[in-house]
């Protein structure tokens, strides 16, 4: 396998068994080549290459408290060992079983490599997670945080822009901030993307968003720029990518304004978005292509969102609750 800086993998060009020879003291070089390819074979985001690396120092630390110095002595005792190591230093069951999905990966890439024999991380138990129904907004929440922004100012205008495609359209922060203005069709209403593992999707945006869009593109853009060109739709003063922590903020800062009791964050308007297109007779489907979810069981999550409001209506609404 060839890593990022044109070499390959360490333990290929040496001639020997690497089942006996890939030992714990070359971790380093042992998890840059995973890194290489969960980057550029697997096409993992950035924040999800982060949390294998931090997972993956984590086990190594494990390894080496426990003796284990070749990766060919690994089995289920081993890996068992390391989950419940981590269980009870308190961790929670959505990080333990983030643990358990970089496990599955490395070990994956391993006996790809030929340094194990079997990926034995298959067998390991993941575990349950109750999975809580996202925090949603209802129209009228909706529509008093899109009025928050003062559209007479350049600043108030863009944030409206950012907070019309956030709902309109449900884009990931990541994605906003780094939409460039040749993504954008005003003619057509659409945005071509690029998600999680480097997928391309073309997604819609409404009428109200084009307008925003069309009256902060005429000049209002320029006003918040201290140089003269910029590629993206959101730049900041020196025309790099707005940051996400600003976006946060400004989401957060524009909802208690609103007098919006919930915690909003971005992400609370793609989840809000989702919703909203299935009371409204979208097909699942759709939702997903919208969303960019590779799997639709990641989007069905939504339908029961959905049901929660039906019902919820339902017992305001219905005399003989």
């Amino acid at each position: 396998m060839r890593c990022r800086d044109g070499s390959f993998l360490y333990y290929q060009s040496r001639g020997e068994d690497v089942r006996e020879n890939v030992v714990v003291d070359a971790w380093e070089k042992t998890a840059e080549s995973f890194s290489d390819y969960l980057y550029w074979e697997k096409r993992v985001s950035d924040n999800t290459l982060t949390s294998y690396r931090q997972d993956i120092q984590v086990f190594y630390n494990h390894l080496r408290e426990t003796g284990v110095d070749t990766l060919s002595l690994l089995d289920l005792q081993v890996l068992e060992g390391f989950v419940r190591s981590e269980s009870c230093r308190g961790m929670s069951a959505a990080s333990l079983a983030r643990r358990v999905s970089t496990l599955r990966a490395f070990l994956h890439f391993l006996v790809r490599e030929g340094v194990v024999e079997e990926n034995i991380a298959r067998i390991l138990d993941s575990p349950r997670m109750q999975r809580k129904l996202p925090e949603v907004l209802s129209l009228e929440e909706i529509e008093s945080l899109l009025s928050v922004p003062d559209t007479c100012t350049p600043v108030g205008l863009r944030n409206r822009a950012m907070l019309e495609l956030l709902y309109g359209s449900g884009l990931r922060v990541s994605e906003l901030v780094f939409l460039e203005l040749n993504h954008v069709d005003l003619d057509n209403g659409m945005l071509r993307l690029w998600g999680k593992g480097f997928k391309e999707r073309v997604v819609p945006f409404g009428e109200e968003a084009a307008a925003v869009l069309r009256e902060y593109l005429t000049g209002e853009r320029e006003s918040v720029l201290r140089v003269v060109n910029s590629r993206y739709l959101f730049p900041n003063s020196s025309g790099k990518p707005f940051s996400r922590q600003n976006i946060w903020t400004m989401v957060a800062q524009s909802a208690r304004k609103a007098g919006i009791s919930k915690r909003v964050t971005p992400h609370t308007l793609r989840h809000t978005f989702a919703t909203h297109l299935l009371e409204n007779g979208a097909d699942l489907r759709m939702v997903q292509e919208f969303l960019g979810h590779s799997d639709i069981s990641t989007t069905q999550i939504y339908t029961h969102v959905s049901r929660k409001y039906l019902r919820d209506a339902y017992d305001r609404a219905f005399p003989r609750k």
